[in-house]
């Protein structure tokens, strides 16, 4: 069995084509013949192919006798976004993400957006390997057989929930392709590198605004085909630095706690999945949240990430302070999952509007009762009725004035599956955190027209938004 085809890198968004392609003389040479695939999955890479596979795949061979394999749709099935913090290792109950100092636990959960320090991945990211063997018969009277003569096993792979647009280039070596996350600089390793994320390097967050920023971790050749942090130690972010500016000069440098598992996050090489995307409490809300201490003026600040050795292996991002609009409009903040398979924020500060949208179901009334000794009108009782109402709340919100670039980057807001309004951090922390940061809502508007300065000189967006949960109203 030769795997004549295969992905060009070890680093793959499940959201495309993943092929495989394989030959075998023998599906060739004998009847009924098939291409057998037994897939793993699963987090933990140093076991990943101990146990049962999770599925066994079939192809017929085509006219070359090649047998082609597309894993990308089944492999999307495996793994998912990561709405709230919690353990920082599957294998370690003990380590895990804080919300103002407290540990993550079912009793006091918290989002993925509100952690003090870091967070790991739960469900963004999953080791695969497949094994390829055949089945056919001898002739068309006998029994097809299963044959593991020559069965080969695939090298291992790190898959997470991301997608590839049309446009985004592959590279391709020795047959197969791929999209390369280093040449695109995802891989943390100099600073020019990115976090897992299309937005720009400039953006605007309240003083009690939350917010995460993404990160690959502990990639190595040997997991991975990647280069990171080669400076350093260990392939994985050591730290995030954070630098405060006010009036153009520097007014404080705080270097945010270690990337640990006492913290949430993990430094250290590890065959789990869990490891290999972090998220960083980097807004004003995360900080103050973890007692960090924010200068009482600033104008803007940075983040970089950096290695054991104290080298910066990202580009340098900056957070300007915003205030609400001075004519009193409300400021609604989304968060959104990015093409990455992480969370992206925006706030909209210009003019929105609140509607309520009913679909009331009706029913007619008797105007009295026929259970009472005597047959009474009520004056309250009678007619047509509402039994529900059906509301739902509909918000559309404006943008600011935006660069071109943000404008390309909102498209990701526009085409999301999940989308939230993410609430200010409240200093009031006596009625719990259920249900009070973070509201669901769909993007309703179905056109999107990208703007340019050249044809609309100043761009602004106007989406129309509904929350996704029905308002409740008395039923009868």
């Amino acid at each position: 069995m030769n795997i004549e085809q295969k992905p060009s890198a070890n680093l793959l968004a499940t959201g495309s084509e993943i092929i495989f392609s394989v030959k075998d003389n023998s599906v060739i040479t004998n009847v009924k013949g098939k291409y057998i695939a037994e897939v793993y999955i699963g987090n933990d890479g140093a076991t990943l192919t101990t146990g049962n596979p999770t599925c066994v795949l079939k192809v017929n061979p085509n006219s070359h006798g090649i047998g082609i394999f597309d894993f990308g749709s089944i492999f999307d099935n495996y793994v998912s976004p990561d709405y709230e913090g919690g353990d920082a290792m599957s294998t370690n109950s003990t380590w895990k993400s804080k919300y103002k100092g407290v540990n993550y636990s079912f009793d006091y959960p918290h989002t993925i957006h509100m952690v003090d320090e870091f967070a790991t991945n739960k469900n963004s990211v999953r080791y695969f390997a497949i094994n390829f063997y055949v089945e056919y018969a001898l002739s068309f009277t006998q029994v097809v057989l299963e044959d593991r003569t020559n069965q080969t096993m695939s090298e291992r792979y790190i898959m997470f929930n991301g997608y590839l647009d049309n446009t985004d280039i592959l590279f391709q070596s020795n047959g197969g392709f791929s999209y390369n996350f280093e040449l695109n600089n995802f891989t943390l390793k100099d600073d020019d590198s990115k976090f897992l994320t299309n937005a720009p390097t400039k953006q605007y967050v309240r003083l009690n605004d939350f917010m995460t920023i993404p990160f690959f971790n502990n990639l190595t050749v040997s997991n991975s085909s990647f280069e990171m942090a080669p400076s350093g130690g260990l392939p994985c972010v050591s730290s995030l630095l954070f630098t405060f500016y006010y009036n153009g000069s520097q007014t404080g440098t705080i270097s945010a706690q270690s990337n640990t598992v006492t913290d949430g996050g993990f430094y250290d090489i590890t065959m789990d999945s869990n490891g290999h995307i972090v998220f960083g409490g980097i807004g004003p809300a995360n900080l103050a949240n973890d007692s960090v201490p924010i200068p009482a003026n600033w104008d803007y600040y940075t983040v970089q990430a950096r290695d054991s050795g104290g080298n910066f292996i990202s580009k340098t991002y900056e957070f300007y302070q915003q205030y609400d609009d001075c004519k009193g409009f409300e400021t609604i903040r989304l968060t959104w999952l990015n093409k990455w398979g992480t969370w992206d924020y925006y706030n909209f500060t210009k003019k929105s509007t609140r509607t309520i949208n009913k679909s009331p179901v009706t029913y007619h009334q008797l105007g009295g009762t026929w259970n009472d000794p005597k047959y009474s009108i009520k004056g309250y009782k009678g007619g047509k009725r509402i039994l529900n109402n059906g509301a739902n709340e509909e918000i559309t919100i404006n943008s600011d004035y935006i660069t071109e670039a943000e404008a390309i980057w909102l498209e990701e807001l526009f085409v999301s599956t999940d989308v939230f309004i993410l609430n200010e951090n409240s200093t009031d922390t006596s009625i719990g955190t259920v249900k009070k940061y973070i509201e669901p809502v769909i993007v309703k508007s179905t056109t999107h027209i990208r703007k340019t300065q050249a044809n609309d000189n100043l761009i602004q967006y106007s989406i129309d938004l509904e929350k996704a949960k029905t308002k409740r109203t008395h039923r009868v």
